[in-house]
């Protein structure tokens, strides 16, 4: 049984996997950060400056905001708000600004700035801001944080879950830490800042947060986007490209079943069962770095066969390429990550990591850059194996609960999919 994922490749076909070219995907960090420097102000347009929104509101200066208790698992909680703080269920957490607290130390360096006190690791959360994109646009976020004393802290930037990271960096005291993330940010979007320790607490980090409109078209780096949200008759909505139809292995298009998410302000998934599956007519561009990520929970295995999640595996005479991904039907479990190499024997390079056994769900991102595709699982990474520049281009578009058409033949993924993605450049797998 656990050779059925390699044999059926390999009876697949005899010849190798055609490097097909496209277009440009447009410029910029696919969300992985561009390295400039923060601005002292928020730039022109801005869509949102966090301190100066702060007016002692639950949602501040045009309810754009929330002040958050991050209990690191997927929940949040809304802190207390009062005229000049936001409080959390651990009162040594809490978010303030420098207009309301001017004698601050570390106000005299970044002036006009949120200030946010964090009790320390061992508390049951987090101070966090949180934003929601009302549109889809390409936004630069911006960040900048300064500790005039107290232990390290990790400043977290993060898109509706820390598992789908953004950007980490520590803020060390008497030191200014910037970084500045250029993003497809997709309509319902939600963008978090959280100020966690690495140990002990800290009180008044100075906290810039600005986000502006870049001018850029969108989408600029987004290829993938299914929040599955809803469905049209058959398909789903890709809110970058080309939708994705629902279909019947065995039989015609089908409307899709939307279901529970991993946590409610995901929303909905797609529920896929045996001989079910999606597909797309648009191919990805594959030309420079490149993430995959999506959320799954594996509901079963459909007799010996491996589940396929997402697939645009090339395997014709000649050619090489795609990427497939796949948790391999055997004791224990393991996450497959593979591609085509070679163009005169059918050979793949691939790396496994061990998958969870029970049925919760699991956030796979899958980043190629700098010659390796890197493995995150639950946004820690697990593995990687070596994989040229352009080297995962593939002519078909992507599967997902299906292997393109390769031996064995069908749809085998019994489970559940939510937000899948597609970015052209390379998110963090740390």
């Amino acid at each position: 049984m656990v050779l059925v994922h390699r044999l059926a490749l390999l009876l697949a076909v005899l010849a190798g996997c055609s490097q097909s070219l496209f277009d440009a995907n447009g410029p910029g960090a696919g969300g992985g950060g561009d390295g400039s420097v923060t601005p002292a102000t928020c730039p022109a347009p801005c869509v949102a400056d966090a301190a100066a929104d702060f007016d002692g509101s639950p949602g501040g200066a045009g309810g754009r905001w929330r002040y958050l208790d991050d209990h690191r698992d997927r929940t949040w909680k809304a802190m207390a708000a009062s005229a000049t703080a936001m409080t959390g269920e651990d009162p040594a957490n809490h978010i303030s600004t420098c207009a309301k607290n001017p004698s601050s130390e570390a106000c005299r360096a970044l002036p006009g700035a949120l200030l946010v006190s964090s009790s320390g690791a061992t508390s049951m959360a987090d101070p966090a801001i949180e934003l929601t994109s009302a549109t889809s646009q390409v936004i630069q976020l911006s960040v900048r944080a300064r500790s005039a004393s107290g232990d390290p802290q990790q400043i977290r930037i993060y898109r509706n879950s820390r598992e789908d990271e953004l950007y980490t960096g520590t803020a060390m005291a008497g030191t200014t830490l910037e970084q500045a993330l250029t993003l497809d940010a997709i309509a319902g979007d939600r963008f978090l800042v959280a100020v966690a320790p690495i140990a002990g607490g800290a009180t008044d980090v100075a906290l810039h947060v600005f986000v502006n409109t870049t001018g850029a078209s969108f989408p600029s780096t987004c290829q993938v986007a299914l929040p599955f949200s809803a469905a049209a008759g058959n398909t789903v909505d890709n809110l970058c490209g080309a939708d994705y139809t629902h279909t019947v292995f065995s039989g015609g298009d089908t409307p899709p079943t939307l279901t529970a998410g991993p946590y409610p302000e995901l929303g909905k998934g797609t529920d896929l069962i045996s001989d079910n599956y999606f597909a797309s007519t648009g191919s990805l561009n594959r030309s420079g770095d490149t993430t995959v990520q999506f959320w799954v929970k594996l509901r079963s295995f459909v007799d010996v066969y491996d589940a396929w999640l997402f697939s645009d595996l090339n395997l014709d005479d000649g050619a090489k390429g795609g990427l497939g991904i796949a948790i391999l039907n055997r004791t224990p479990r393991q996450l497959d990550v593979e591609t085509c190499t070679n163009g005169t024997t059918l050979t793949f390079a691939n790396a496994q990591t061990p998958y969870p056994p029970d049925e919760s769900w699991q956030f796979v991102r899958v980043v190629h850059t700098g010659g390796n595709v890197q493995i995150c699982l639950n946004g820690k990474r697990q593995t990687s194996f070596a994989a040229p520049a352009g080297s995962l281009q593939s002519t078909y578009p992507p599967y997902l609960g299906k292997n393109v058409r390769w031996t064995p033949s069908g749809a085998f993924f019994d489970g559940v999919l939510d937000d899948v993605r597609v970015i052209s450049g390379a998110l963090p797998c740390n």
